[in-house]
């Protein structure tokens, strides 16, 4: 296991030249009503009847969803992608760069947002689950073979995001990236690119923070990614006053607590028996079986990738 040690990007100084982040801006956070399926935010026109949107978009009921610590760790799966030649090393640097992002949102006056990333990988386990009576791992996975999914041509990675109803805290997240049908690459030129991993895992990670779809094009929480964009590896304005607004600048960080709930395991949990109450996939509703629903929910993000015309 890599040293499990919190890293943090460095500080940006002048303050002479820094702005506070403005008061409102069109970001979203994932709120405890939103455990429906992962494709909603992006494909349905409705909305659900019990969980309302405003005229950005943004959920109206339900508490936001928020990590209880301050130190978060994440994993990413020892496979790799074989399929396209990605191993776990630059996987997990990508994802590193990923995260950096928003270590170093500017929240205004130097200030960045208050929490700190711990890696803990790699992770044997291949699957998206969380485990209510042993450890976890927040796993960063490939899926080369197939996407277990639907829309699997419009659809690139998927966040689920297993939480507490009662009081809205995040368990576990888990990142799935759809190797199986997407053509993932490195380069910082954009005539090098199709789909760009640092781009997608940028989104990603931030709905592992806590944040949903923006609408506004231009921002890295953008539903949709069209081949050859680099753009969402940087934060906008809108994704810098989310991130600040789940983790404000100024506060206390404990670095000793980084594990997930329940401890760190790099292994898969036990299936639970068929007497006992078991978390559901992500291929469900999105709801867990019913006697498990006042304790936890399972919500789900995707990023899409937006067809280009001839």
């Amino acid at each position: 296991m890599r040293a499990a040690l919190p890293w943090l990007g460095a500080l940006s100084f002048g303050a002479c030249l820094l702005a506070a982040v403005p008061a409102r801006a069109d970001y979203c956070r994932t709120k405890s009503c939103d455990n429906q399926p992962a494709y909603d935010d992006v494909w349905q026109t409705q909305p659900d009847p019990a969980c309302q949107r405003d005229n950005v978009g943004c959920l109206l009921q339900g508490t936001p969803l928020y990590w209880p610590q301050t130190c978060i760790s994440f994993s990413v799966q020892r496979d790799g992608s074989l399929k396209e030649g990605i191993d776990s090393d630059l996987l997990d640097k990508t994802v590193q760069s990923a995260f950096q992002a928003w270590l170093n949102a500017d929240c205004g006056y130097g200030q960045t947002p208050s929490f700190v990333i711990a890696d803990y990988s790699p992770a044997v386990c291949d699957k998206a689950e969380y485990n209510k009576d042993t450890s976890n791992a927040n796993i960063f996975m490939f899926r080369d073979a197939s996407w277990p999914y639907p829309n699997s041509e419009d659809t690139l990675a998927l966040t689920t995001i297993t939480y507490n109803t009662e009081n809205a805290q995040i368990y576990d997240a888990d990142v799935e990236i759809n190797s199986a049908e997407a053509l993932f690459t490195f380069s910082d030129e954009e005539s090098d690119t199709v789909d760009d991993l640092q781009s997608v895992l940028t989104h990603e990670c931030g709905h592992f923070l806590g944040l949903s779809h923006d609408p506004t094009y231009g921002s890295t929480m953008y539903p949709e990614y069209s081949p050859g964009d680099l753009y969402q590896r940087t934060l906008d304005v809108d994704d810098i006053a989310g991130i600040c607004d789940i983790f404000p600048p100024g506060q206390t960080i404990d670095r000793s607590v980084c594990t997930p709930r329940h401890g760190f395991s790099r292994e898969c949990g036990t299936p639970p028996s068929t007497a006992s109450c078991g978390v559901a996939t992500g291929q469900n509703s999105g709801a867990l079986p019913s006697a498990l629903f006042v304790v936890l929910g399972l919500g789900v993000s995707a990023l899409g990738r937006r067809r280009l015309r001839a």
